[in-house]
């Protein structure tokens, strides 16, 4: 497996340094990314989209890429995986919820692969904040 990271301050930058990465042959399958939400995410969901790469992504409140933090930009790491390596699971919740809805998607996992591992974001929920524990507690259950 291959890895590169790429990062751009508009969806024009993503999309030239998308290019770039490919030139040499590598042919990215899934991108993780870390994007500002003064950023256009559906102009960056689609060229991804375009390219046939699937996304996992989280907005936030800071960039970071090869040791170099930006605000309001977006980083990408993109990754050459067999799509048959990986599974992106997406599931609505409500506070309180958080456990049923993890042993779900755990037990989903279960199904798709014999040791899967996890990559977790979840909404901030202004109000309450979420608890992780009995994500945490359902994924192990």
């Amino acid at each position: 497996m291959k890895a590169k990271s790429i990062k751009g301050k508009s969806p024009e930058e993503i999309s030239a340094a998308i290019q770039q990465s490919m030139a040499d042959g590598f042919m990215p399958t899934l991108a993780i990314v870390f994007i500002s939400i003064k950023q256009d995410i559906k102009a960056i969901c689609d060229i991804l989209d375009k390219q046939d790469i699937s996304i996992f992504g989280a907005t936030s409140c800071g960039e970071f890429i090869d040791g170099e933090i930006s605000y309001g930009g977006i980083a990408i790491l993109l990754l050459d995986m067999k799509k048959a390596d990986f599974k992106i699971l997406i599931e609505n919740y409500q506070i309180g919820k958080e456990e049923v809805v993890a042993k779900a998607m755990g037990l989903s996992a279960l199904e798709s692969f014999k040791n899967p591992s996890f990559l977790i974001s979840n909404s901030l929920v202004v109000a309450k904040m979420l608890d992780m524990e009995s994500s945490i507690k359902g994924l192990e259950s």
